[in-house]
């Protein structure tokens, strides 16, 4: 007699009614989008939330980023209901997520992990070090360096939860689509000091900081795709409204509260 009632996420919602526009030609073929500070007011969302809607807009076929021209309506568009197809959380969901749990994850593995897995961290992060931009993104060392925490926490169901975290990156659309857009060689040397602060409040056996650091490194993370992920091609996209919603302010607060590598000393003999 009922049906299940589907949790829309907010950017499927505005992925949506953009096509809608463009399928009753409100939005011509070959047109230009509107810019994403205009789109932001109009729709009332976040700049995440209008990147998450056009990276399904673009995987679907609705628009394309030409060179030169940014976000185009495309020539021939599909059906509407393509965009039904398109499932599961948007990547900044996604880090929401992590910033929340990992957090908690590193302050565990604080207080539990041994010499051999601060060991075995400091070695992922010279091989996170070393890697190209194109193994960056694929089954490496930043995601065995994060998993590793996890199981020295020593939940199994948290360790679970943390790789069904980090699937997406690989077998996703919308994942996929966005690191092609990142320019990884801009924010590899940054997110490598944040591995090597946070085996640092784990040798120290400092719970507290281990969070700080995790958090600040995730949130950097976040930061600078929202950033550095220009999806309109055009300069109105540096210029729009910072995010409103409460985990674009956290991404800002945690990168002003980034912890000092003052805070690491006097380790554990580790």
């Amino acid at each position: 007699m009922f049906q299940s009632v589907e949790q829309t996420p907010l950017y499927k919602l505005v992925a949506r009614q953009i096509a809608d526009l463009i399928a009753t030609r409100k939005l011509l073929p070959e047109s230009k989008m509107p810019p994403e500070r205009e789109l932001c007011e109009s729709l009332n969302v976040s700049r995440a939330t209008i990147r998450e809607a056009m990276i399904v807009l673009e995987i679907t076929g609705f628009v394309e980023n030409r060179f030169g021209a940014g976000m185009t309506v495309a020539a021939m568009p599909p059906g509407r209901g393509l965009i039904e197809e398109v499932d599961g959380p948007g990547p900044f969901e996604l880090l929401e997520a992590r910033l929340i749990v990992e957090g908690e994850i590193a302050s565990m593995a604080a207080t539990r992990a041994t010499p051999e897995v601060i060991s075995k961290l400091r070695a992922l992060t010279d091989a996170m070090e070393r890697e190209t931009p194109d193994e960056f993104w694929g089954d490496n060392a930043d995601e065995q360096f994060h998993l590793t925490i996890a199981q020295a926490a020593g939940n199994l169901a948290l360790e679970r939860a943390l790789r069904e975290f980090w699937t997406p990156r690989l077998r996703t659309p919308m994942w996929t689509s966005m690191h092609h857009r990142v320019p990884i060689a801009e924010m590899k040397s940054a997110l490598v000091d944040d591995h090597r602060r946070i085996v640092d409040a784990l040798s120290a056996g400092d719970g507290d900081a281990a969070r700080a650091a995790m958090r600040a490194h995730i949130a950097r993370f976040s930061r600078q795709l929202l950033e550095l992920w220009d999806v309109s091609g055009s300069p109105s996209a540096q210029t729009a409204p910072r995010p409103s919603e409460s985990f674009l302010r956290t991404i800002f607060e945690n990168e002003m509260q980034r912890p000092e590598p003052a805070q690491f000393a006097n380790p554990r003999g580790r």
